[in-house]
């Protein structure tokens, strides 16, 4: 009795969250671009039991786009509770009922996890750990977090490639998005470090071995791989080892499509919260749970194409054998076959750089039968290479040394948080990004009409506002003299104002969850985990 019971009580706020949010989104205009997944899953795990995975990752040697790990959904090894897993498909947001659902359950399961570190940001790290030493999530990838004692890079070894050097500039390329992050969230404040780099602090110094590069080696990664990694990190200029404490690389090796590879599968949840713990504190002392609003304001095409560059061509003293530049070269000629560039790729549309923007057009090429490997990386490496052409066009043969510099793209993440990416870009440089993206376009033929000011810029959000970061566009943007004029005082997006608007005919429409279809979702989700738990 208590099973059927408990049974019809589970299924009508399963039908409540399905059905409402349709029938609200039903008087939409753009109806066929929601579609809507929800699962509500009870079962009782055991102390030890994996995490369920809803999906699976692309393995790849590419440092994949790091903020992959704060995206995915994360379970953690649960004790002998109640599980609700949610699952939520929607082309049409990023937010809106199953996120809200999801934080909700978030709040519940806070207390039940393995690791001590109870709040959402700590938790979710932790789970990004455990995937990795699962072997379900192989990926490069880098774990900052605002005001912990370590930063983590995420080291994925594939143990069939051979040249050491080449897996180390994955390293160099993790930590320059460190950088970026750091100064996204207004806690790096220098441009240059000191000679020797920022002392670590005194509650950091004592963290590990007390060095500023560590290393967590669980899986038997080859002794000589990580101290190559170690050496590359090591061997970048001063100037950019910019944070007071020290930055952790745990390795993880895996042959792609052979699960955990050297990894001892038994152990994965004690190296999941040794390597926790090692990094960021039982308790994750001084780390703050806070939304990832520093999104909002990157440009994530500049990021992701910055960090390989620095790591290919600028910060290879490390390197012997490795041709970085050749790399390089490669990866760009590789690039444009894989995106179909020149000419052949009517939606290489980046417009703001936000990653939204980049997910929007990476939909509409495999729609249109460009390869998947036009991926982030792709894209960024793609963008970045026009952006230096660009700038050695304008301002000479010497400009990477003297005007295009590292320190000078530091300064624009520096600036970024309290001017927006775009005020920011054009406060250093003197162009706009519109400027340089119709450039691009025009030099790998996709566009070659297209003018800077159809070219949507990426407004500020500002880091007091409240509710799930968003980037906004705004368009038509500032020609030349209007940025000229204004981008040093003007705040272009208040806190209410974060929504996509349409830039272009090659712009995608998003719609989102009205708040009786979030309503509705989040009271379902709260009754079926109270009965479930309570009466089973």
């Amino acid at each position: 009795t208590t099973t059927t019971t408990t049974t019809i009580i589970l299924v009508i706020p399963i039908i409540i969250a399905i059905a409402i949010p349709l029938a609200v989104s039903s008087s939409n205009n753009n109806v066929e671009n929601n579609m809507y997944v929800f699962c509500i899953i009870i079962d009782r795990k055991s102390p030890v039991s994996a995490p369920k995975r809803e999906h699976s990752t692309q393995k790849t040697g590419e440092p994949v786009d790091r903020q992959k790990i704060h995206k995915n959904d994360r379970q953690r090894p649960q004790n002998n509770l109640p599980q609700l897993v949610f699952v939520s498909q929607m082309s049409a947001s990023l937010h809106g009922a199953f996120f809200l659902s999801l934080a909700l359950f978030s709040s519940f399961s806070n207390s039940f996890v393995s690791a001590a570190c109870t709040h959402e940001y700590g938790q979710a790290t932790y789970g990004d750990i455990y995937q990795k030493f699962q072997g379900l999530e192989a990926s490069g990838g880098s774990t900052y977090a605002k005001g912990a004692r370590a930063n983590g890079l995420h080291i994925y070894i594939d143990p069939t490639v051979t040249e050491i050097e080449e897996t180390a500039k994955v390293s160099v390329h993790e930590y320059v998005h460190l950088l970026q992050q750091g100064y996204l969230n207004e806690e790096l404040v220098l441009d240059t470090a000191p000679t020797g780099g920022v002392p670590l602090s005194d509650s950091s110094s004592s963290v590990g071995n007390g060095l500023r590069f560590q290393a967590i080696n669980y899986c038997d990664v080859a002794e000589a791989t990580v101290t190559k990694h170690l050496e590359a990190l090591n061997a970048m200029p001063d100037d950019v080892k910019l944070f007071d404490h020290p930055t952790f690389v745990i390795f993880y090796s895996q042959t792609p499509g052979e699960g955990t590879g050297n990894c001892d599968a038994a152990q994965t949840e004690t190296f999941a919260r040794d390597a926790f713990n090692a990094i960021y504190g039982e308790d994750c002392p001084g780390m703050e749970s806070t939304p990832m609003i520093w999104e909002a304001n990157e440009n994530h095409v500049v990021a992701e194409g910055e960090a390989e560059f620095l790591a290919t061509n600028v910060y290879t003293s490390s390197y012997t054998s490795f041709n970085g530049k050749a790399y390089w070269e490669q990866k760009i000629a590789d690039g444009k076959t894989d995106c179909k560039l020149p000419g052949n790729n009517p939606n290489f549309y980046v417009h703001s750089g936000s990653s939204q923007d980049v997910d929007d057009m990476k939909d509409k090429m495999q729609n249109a039968g460009v390869s998947p490997a036009c991926s982030n990386n792709a894209i960024g490496e793609l963008m970045y290479a026009s952006f230096v052409n660009y700038c050695l066009e304008k301002e000479g043969t010497n400009a990477l040394d003297d005007y295009c510099t590292p320190e000078a793209l530091r300064r624009v993440w520096k600036a970024a948080p309290t001017q927006g990416f775009d005020c920011a870009f054009f406060n250093q440089y003197g162009w706009t990004w519109g400027e340089v993206v119709a450039k691009m376009y025009a030099e790998y033929q996709v566009d070659t009409s297209a003018v800077a000011t159809t070219v949507p810029s990426l407004c500020l959000y500002d880091q007091t506002c409240s509710g799930e970061p968003k980037p906004c566009r705004r368009l038509p943007s500032y020609t030349h003299d209007e940025a000229l004029a204004k981008c040093p005082f003007e705040v272009i997006a208040s806190c209410g104002d974060i929504s996509l608007s349409s830039a272009s005919s090659s712009s995608s429409s998003r719609s989102s969850p009205t708040n009786a279809a979030m309503i509705s979702a989040a009271v379902a989700a709260s009754v079926s985990f109270f009965f479930a738990f309570f009466l089973n």
